[in-house]
């Protein structure tokens, strides 16, 4: 008896620890799982946060608005540009393009492209308009090569490709074999554009900067039954966005943002505007994609055109709203653009406006100094937003 009982006791607890191994292995497993599969909390306790599923869709009918303090969700700072010649930088809505690099600041507004240094000095001119090879006729869309050290110059009306140095040194061009008006220079060989003339047979492509003939099409042509006060993307919000390995396109008559990856050479949808537009009496919404960061998206959908209001776009938590995107400094309302460096965002802020609201009494900090020491024949000054993560 004592024999069976000792037996019995061994041959229990051998069952109770290969149940408890099993039990362990089992839950490791599953933390395990869990970890790899990014739910809400992991095994630990510390929460995961997953990056929103694309396509992403606005939700136009979520009427909840909400003001965001620009100052509480970056660090604002401004930067006088100055030039020998008092407004030689015409009305902002005349702006159509900026690059930054380590040292330089690239703007364009109308047909000019001009240099500045980081601190605001005014450095050169790049292209002039005229008949020359080494001019432009219609002129102010640009993309800049970091590597080389090159900035390419758009001119429409030749559908013509332009290279100058940084210093403004014309040094070559091709002319393209068809016609875009937005562009972005991947290397020295290759771009990536996209047009806004309705018209065009295709809407993006790619294309070589040694022969300008068409790589691959992105796009083809979208087919609208009536066109009539159709709405599409001009001006200041119509650039091509770039963030890692995504560039995002520009492309006319669409209800949808898209994106051309560069390593898998895929395009695909990312935001769609919902509900879509469609009556034909009205007007046919376009989203703008005004800035994509890697924590924050901004999208302005123009039910009514210049609308004050944008889409925020949460990349982390998922959630959208619609915002008012406010400056303390400035006591009014801002429209954010982005630029080439990601979490950097800026606006345009005019003289004759700024001397205006200093009067009133509404500035303050840092843009307030600024104003005070300028006259209102002076150029813009330019708000840096760097979001903080």
């Amino acid at each position: 008896m004592d024999f069976m009982e000792q037996s019995n006791g061994f041959l229990l607890n051998r069952i109770v620890n290969c149940l408890c191994l099993i039990v362990f292995s089992f839950l490791l497993f599953s933390c395990g799982n869990r970890k790899a599969s990014v739910e809400e909390t992991a095994c630990d306790s510390v929460e995961v946060q997953a990056e929103i599923s694309y396509p992403f869709l606005i939700d136009k009918s979520n009427k909840n608005e909400r003001e965001i303090e620009i100052n509480d969700i970056a660090k604002v700072s401004y930067l006088k540009l100055g030039t020998e010649t008092k407004s030689l930088i015409p009305r902002k809505w005349g702006f159509s393009g900026i690059f930054l690099t380590d040292k330089d600041l690239f703007l364009s507004f109308g047909e000019n492209i001009y240099r500045f240094g980081l601190d605001g000095t005014f450095l050169n001119n790049i292209g002039k308009r005229g008949a020359a090879p080494f001019e432009f006729t219609l002129g102010g869309i640009f993309s800049v090569n970091e590597e080389t050290q090159e900035l390419f110059l758009l001119d429409v009306a030749q559908q013509r490709i332009s290279v100058y140095t940084y210093g403004g040194k014309y040094l070559r061009s091709v002319r393209c074999e068809e016609r875009f008006d937005r562009f972005y220079v991947l290397n020295d060989s290759l771009a990536v554009c996209s047009t806004n003339d309705i018209t065009n047979d295709i809407r993006a492509f790619t294309i070589s900067l040694r022969d300008g003939k068409v790589g691959r099409v992105l796009l083809e042509k979208r087919i609208l039954a009536n066109t009539q006060n159709l709405m599409v993307n001009i001006g200041a919000f119509s650039r091509i966005n770039k963030l890692g390995d995504r560039i995002y396109l520009c492309v006319s008559t669409s209800d949808t943002i898209y994106a051309y990856d560069t390593k898998n050479n895929m395009v695909d949808p990312i935001y769609i505007q919902s509900p879509l537009k469609t009556d034909e009496d009205k007007v046919k919404t376009v989203p703008y994609l005004q800035f994509e960061s890697s924590r924050f998206a901004s999208v302005l959908i123009n039910d009514i055109p210049m609308s004050n209001f944008t889409y925020w776009v949460d990349k982390e938590s998922g959630e959208c709203s619609r915002v008012k995107i406010r400056n303390r400094d400035l006591d009014d309302y801002v429209l954010a653009w982005g630029t080439n460096r990601d979490n950097l965002v800026f606006d345009i802020l005019e003289m004759p406006e700024l001397k205006k609201r200093l009067k009133q009494g509404k500035l303050s900090g840092e843009l307030k100094s600024l104003v005070e020491q300028s006259d209102e024949e002076d150029n813009p000054i330019i708000m840096f937003a760097e979001i903080k993560n």
